[in-house]
């Protein structure tokens, strides 16, 4: 999850794609998510403790996301509009300055295009299928621009969003970096990521309903995997000789959908040192 404390836009490209009742391009959650809090609380080198709550109000019309309001710690509002075909597949998210655009093959995504204000391609998102199944993307930043200024992270659909966060960051500036990803039932379990810098993850999850599955944008700070049918509890990050882990609990209501989620994670504080931080992600439905 995020270490800073500023929202970030993400592209989710596709829903589940071997899931009969849902289509690439659908968000048909078990039960739609209205608002999510996310908190977290760190103490600073004195000693103060310090905690910070960014939120997100969704707006439903009828069967279809219609668009979410990200509010940050100040209460400043940013929004994602949504745009969809007669199928209700999503074909664009509008985000102010920059826009999203789906474009189908049948009934397939072929590919995502990222374009800003001025109408300057940013980036290209190219999915690869077997069958209906998505097996892995090209992903091609076009602008030159650090990846970090980029206001989508298109790696969350597959992946909690720390470590989307670290493949973009670790990823060239310019070019393509192909990801191929490994899939167990209903998850992916593992993502190989092969460009400039080389890394791979692996996932464990639950047996719950993981509200995300197939949601095509979210602004959030900490949200778990994406694209797959459970909750991920645990990710394991190896890039060369370094490795990380993070464990995930949660807590769930009669339905078998998440209303809490924590983790530890940790932030850069003043630029000077790595500062331990809880991390709690709410949910109501």
């Amino acid at each position: 999850m995020k270490k800073t404390f500023v929202f970030m836009i993400a592209v989710f490209a596709v829903a589940l794609a071997f899931t009969s009742c849902e289509k690439e391009g659908q968000y048909t959650p078990k039960q739609k998510i209205t608002e999510v809090k996310h908190t977290r609380t760190y103490k600073t080198p004195a000693g103060t403790e310090i905690s910070r709550t960014e939120r997100e109000v969704w707006t439903w019309n009828d069967k279809v996301l219609s668009y979410i309001d990200y509010y940050d710690a100040n209460d400043n509002r940013s929004t994602a509009l949504f745009r969809y075909d007669d199928n209700n597949r999503v074909i664009e998210i509008n985000y102010g300055s920059t826009t999203a655009k789906f474009n189908y093959d049948n009934n397939l995504i072929k590919n995502i295009e990222i374009f800003s204000a001025a109408g300057t391609t940013i980036g290209k998102y190219e999915l690869e299928h077997k069958g209906k199944t998505v097996t892995g993307m090209n992903v091609t930043l076009n602008d030159g621009k650090s990846v970090n200024s980029l206001p989508f992270n298109p790696l969350r659909l597959f992946i909690p969003e720390n470590a989307a966060n670290q493949v973009m960051e670790n990823s060239p500036v310019k070019g393509t970096t192909h990801v191929l990803l490994t899939w167990t039932g209903k998850n992916v379990t593992a993502m190989e990521m092969n460009g400039e810098n080389n890394m791979s993850y692996k996932w464990t999850y639950d047996d719950k309903n993981n509200p995300y599955k197939g949601l095509f944008d979210v602004v959030a700070l900490g949200t778990d995997e994406i694209f797959s049918a459970n909750n991920v509890v645990r990710e394991e990050i190896m890039q060369g000789n370094n490795a990380s882990a993070t464990n995930y609990s949660y807590v769930y209501n009669s339905k078998k959908s998440p209303v809490k989620m924590t983790w530890e994670s940790t932030m850069n504080f003043e630029n000077i040192l790595e500062l331990p931080v809880t991390c709690v992600d709410e949910f109501q439905y």
